[in-house]
């Protein structure tokens, strides 16, 4: 069993993988949630299934080439993924959000926590990209981690002081994400969960009726969704203890193109679900692919 590989992800549309219910008090079509924290995330059934179809179509275009040229001859999709009645060997771990993007009055700030950001760009080590300072301690604050100069900052509604890092952590920000990242803060955990859940994006809807191709009476809905330009980690782990394929990664890899054109969860109708999915070698640079 190998050990659990991290990639990447930047939401290029609004992302709704709706959870079948409804808040009290919100929208009629939630999406999922992590019961502990009440933050969204992105369901690791979701992107199994997902990158499932998205191999099989890399899949059908490589069994197009040239003998010589092709790159996924040896793979059986059904092995590496499972199928009714065996396994797969591929374990997908529910994606998290790590920088939230918010309006700010500075412009957009993308929000993490301090366990977020150590978490998922902690062991990245190479020494050539931008390094950012997360503090020990963290109380209801703003703390400016990159891009903002001001002693106050509003997210969304919500208004705080903010304070500057004098000591910390060093991480390592690699290059998919500096020049994206243009504007970084951290606030606590309480304090995320609040401002993530208030700063979703919510559309509202109407049923068409199709005898008379407007309007159904009385089928107005609402409907929310992870924004746009949302940063978001999952882990994968290939079980190579049945059978070893040398060549699941590449496959997965391959998938990430296909992402960017068919999305990820339900509404792709409406421009909804695309994302750019990347990984980062955690010890030197690794480019998308």
């Amino acid at each position: 069993m190998n050990e659990p590989k991290k990639y990447f992800g930047i939401t290029l549309d609004p992302v709704h993988i709706g959870a079948g219910g409804y808040r009290l008090g919100g929208v009629d079509n939630t999406i999922v949630r992590e019961p502990a924290t009440d933050v969204p995330k992105i369901p690791g059934t979701s992107l199994a299934g997902v990158i499932r179809a998205s191999a099989e179509l890399a899949k059908t275009e490589d069994d197009k080439k040239n003998e010589t040229e092709k790159k996924f001859k040896n793979i059986n999709i059904e092995t590496v993924f499972g199928s009714e009645n065996r396994q797969g060997m591929l374990r997908f771990y529910d994606g998290q959000i790590i920088f939230f993007p918010v309006s700010s009055i500075q412009g957009t700030v993308w929000v993490t926590t301090k366990e977020l950001s150590e978490y998922w760009l902690g062991d990245i080590k190479d020494i050539q990209e931008e390094k950012i300072i997360i503090p020990d301690e963290v109380e209801d604050k703003v703390y400016i981690i990159k891009g903002i100069n001001s002693e106050v900052l509003n997210l969304g509604w919500l208004l705080l002081e903010t304070k500057n890092i004098t000591k910390g952590k060093e991480i390592i920000l690699p290059s998919e994400l500096k020049d994206f990242l243009k504007r970084i803060a951290i606030v606590s955990d309480k304090l995320f969960t609040h401002i993530v859940n208030d700063n979703l994006e919510v559309r509202t809807s109407v049923r068409i009726d199709t005898t008379t191709g407007t309007a159904a009476e009385g089928a107005l809905f609402t409907y929310e969704a992870i924004p746009r330009g949302t940063v978001f980690g999952f882990e994968m782990v290939i079980d190579t203890r049945r059978e070893d394929v040398n060549d699941i990664e590449s496959l997965i890899k391959a998938t990430f193109p296909y992402l960017r054109l068919l999305g990820i969860g339900g509404l792709g109708t409406r421009g909804f679900g695309r994302v750019e999915i990347f990984e980062i070698n955690e010890n030197s640079q690794q480019t998308t692919p």
